[in-house]
């Protein structure tokens, strides 16, 4: 593909790396932020404003993910209105993929162009597509996939979970530290009301569709079997199934048939649709629209507030910050600090109404002077009404902290309010310096003319004095 073609398409970019430090000879591992990649995609103008759905998918490595995703590029490539997006002469390219048993994807990657779609409440979202590095191979750490997974989960509006052939105990248990975490996130929310991201159980190779046949409607029912809760299991067991729907709004499934020999057997398959099994690429022309449906592409909120591109990119740093060393921070930690930067975002925008008012008030920067009592009294209403707006702002709120918020937005507002008063006094004395000098300026040339008056009246009768004898 010429670099014309990748530039106009877009690209994966990696947006997150796995570090590795020898420290004594202890080796440990760390998260480290591409911040050029991830500011060029999240700040993209098309992004930036806008709400944003991250369409994810994670899961053991060397599972087919970043072959998967190239069909969702491809539809979304495709214009809306039309039908036949997949057509056998296609091939399937985009996120780098391949045959064989080695890793490929290594860390987070998101493709560089955003998708702009109309989601069901008549919004517009950017869709971004998100592959991430496969869990549990031989040169990562559990600690690894734990930070890639529960930062994933904190971003992602869709989440695909891939699996092999059915969905087993020990894949619950693995999202078991999510689940816990996202309860407390909405337990300690003042408003309890944080979207987690849609789970999809996506099973691979499905065997049995004798059982639960291809497809979503299968999928549902052998995803609702295998979470039901049933006296006869351990309390442990139980916990992760009611933690999984207390966190994840939607749970569902979807089976998908195994891919044919072409794609396992064949070293030199080069991604060519006409190549694969009619059942799977049937199944996938069903599951790619469904996944990207109107009713699914709903933006991450916290507290109905939707996350668009540019306090993404903020969220994401802060997470970042606290895995970089390797170390995954205590649940309260995170939480705090997504509560951080709500709160942080939130003072910004309270002062800044604050700020506005007062200057079109102060009729900067050509305005006239305003009196200290008219100042005030527009200082008082608008202290409160910028307090009233950071109490509303959407976000995560952890109750204990907000007297602190309304601490520094009273001291940005103070200090503003000193300034705006030391301009105001300034004004004022430079005004009455003017005027001062003005009526100077008017009494010496009242004088002179007073005293040219007088000069000529004088002048005049000597005159007369003298030549009338």
């Amino acid at each position: 593909m010429a670099s014309s073609d990748v530039s106009n398409r877009g690209e994966p970019l990696q947006v997150i790396r796995i570090t590795s430090n020898d420290n004594d000879g202890e080796l440990t591992h760390g998260l480290e932020l591409v911040d050029d990649n991830l500011e060029k995609i999240m700040l993209n103008p098309e992004v930036k404003e806008t709400p944003v759905v991250i369409i994810s998918i994670t899961g053991a490595f060397r599972k087919g993910k970043s072959f998967l995703l190239g069909f969702f590029l491809k539809f979304l490539e495709t214009q809306p209105e039309e039908c036949d997006w997949l057509s056998e002469d296609d091939r399937i390219e985009g996120f780098e993929w391949r045959g064989g048993s080695d890793r490929v994807t290594s860390g987070v990657h998101i493709w560089s162009k955003p998708f702009i779609r109309e989601n069901n409440f008549g919004e517009k979202v950017a869709v971004l597509l998100m592959d991430t590095q496969g869990a549990f191979d031989d040169d990562s750490t559990v600690q690894d996939c734990a930070s890639i997974f529960a930062l994933v989960t904190m971003i992602s509006s869709v989440q695909m979970w891939n699996l092999m052939q059915q969905l087993q105990e020990d894949d619950l248990q693995h999202l078991e530290f999510f689940t816990e975490y996202g309860k407390l996130f909405n337990q300690t929310s003042d408003e309890g009301d944080v979207n987690g991201s849609k789970l999809i159980f996506l099973i691979r190779d499905w065997s049995f569709p004798y059982e639960h046949a291809y497809g979503k409607d299968g999928g549902n029912a052998y995803i609702r079997k295998k979470l039901k809760i049933k006296s006869s299991q351990h309390n442990e067991l139980k916990n992760v199934r009611r933690n999984l729907d207390k966190y994840f709004p939607t749970i569902r499934g979807f089976l998908l048939p195994h891919p044919g020999k072409a794609i396992v057997t064949n070293q030199a398959y080069n991604g060519l649709v006409k190549e694969l099994d009619d059942d799977f690429v049937d199944n996938v022309k069903s599951l790619i629209p469904y996944i990207l449906s109107k009713e699914m592409l709903v933006a991450r909120q916290i507290n109905n507030m939707d996350v668009t591109g540019k306090y993404l990119l903020k969220y994401v740093k802060v997470f970042v910050s606290l895995l970089k060393n390797g170390k995954y921070p205590v649940l309260q930690t995170a939480l705090e600090a997504t509560a951080a930067v709500g709160k942080q975002l939130a003072i910004s925008a309270a002062f800044e109404l604050y700020n506005s008012e007062m200057e079109k008030i102060c009729n900067f920067p050509t305005g006239e002077f305003v009196s200290a009592d008219v100042l005030e009294s527009h200082h008082k209403r608008l202290k409160d009404h910028a307090r009233d707006k950071l109490k509303e702002i959407p976000r995560l709120q952890i109750l204990e902290h907000e007297s602190d918020g309304l601490e520094q937005l009273d001291m940005l507002i103070a200090q503003k309010y000193d300034n705006l008063k030391k301009i105001m006094k300034e004004k004022q004395l430079a005004e009455n310096a003017v005027a001062a000098k003005k009526e100077a300026e008017s009494t010496t040339a009242l004088i002179g003319t007073a005293a040219y008056g007088l000069g000529f009246g004088v002048g005049t009768a000597i005159v007369k004095g003298y030549f009338g004898k």
